[in-house]
């Protein structure tokens, strides 16, 4: 049985605890949680201008994500755009895939003035007649990566089919086709323009 003085102690040390318990509550409760950093989204890299007269629309920058759903209200407001002018090194080969999609409901015409490159080039082959200026360049590579590393559930091989079957929805002579199938990732292809008229490419002046 503790004597007298020493349940006092216990009793004081006791108090103490739960004295200490209840000021580290209070200042808890004071003080403001710490937030998350906020998650910044950048703007899409890219711009569309609409002509004056309403008939062409330009793109230039990264085919960024937001492209084809922009393309889609601009072109929804403006039916009378004909033709789209493209420079870009690339970007998204999804958002390419879905602006062929846009293309290609409204009819439109590609055409190229400087650099066009990547996914543009695909984007470019999706008009229905394609035309280059006379200091036009079009650039294609292949989807071919290291077979050592993984990718998930990304297939550099069925994305790259998924691309060539837009060039034969296009009605691309096959023979250029089987080339950009077997084509590297670098350095960028870029063919004479005789060989992109040859190969239906380019279908108009």
């Amino acid at each position: 049985m503790p004597r007298p003085i020493d349940e006092f102690i216990l009793r004081v040390l006791l108090g103490g605890a739960l004295a200490g318990l209840f000021f580290i509550g209070v200042a808890l409760a004071r003080t403001e949680p710490v937030r998350p950093a906020p998650i910044v989204i950048p703007p899409p890299d890219f711009v569309l201008d609409l002509s004056a007269d309403g008939r062409e629309l330009a793109f230039s920058g990264t085919v960024d994500f937001g492209l084809t759903e922009a393309m889609q209200r601009l072109l929804a407001v403006n039916p009378g755009v004909q033709r789209i002018i493209l420079h870009s090194n690339g970007g998204s080969v999804y958002e390419a895939r879905g602006a062929v999609r846009v293309i290609r409901e409204h009819g439109l015409a590609t055409h190229v003035e400087g650099h066009c490159a990547s996914a543009c080039a695909l984007i470019f082959v999706g008009g229905g007649d394609r035309s280059l200026g006379p200091q036009a360049r079009l650039g294609f590579h292949g989807y071919s990566l290291p077979p050592h590393r993984g990718y998930g559930m990304i297939d550099p091989r069925v994305e790259m089919q998924r691309d060539l079957a837009i060039y034969r929805a296009q009605a691309i002579a096959e023979p250029f086709i089987e080339t950009l199938g077997a084509l590297p990732q670098v350095p960028m292809w870029y063919p004479a323009r005789a060989e992109l008229r040859a190969a239906g490419v380019l279908n108009a002046p």
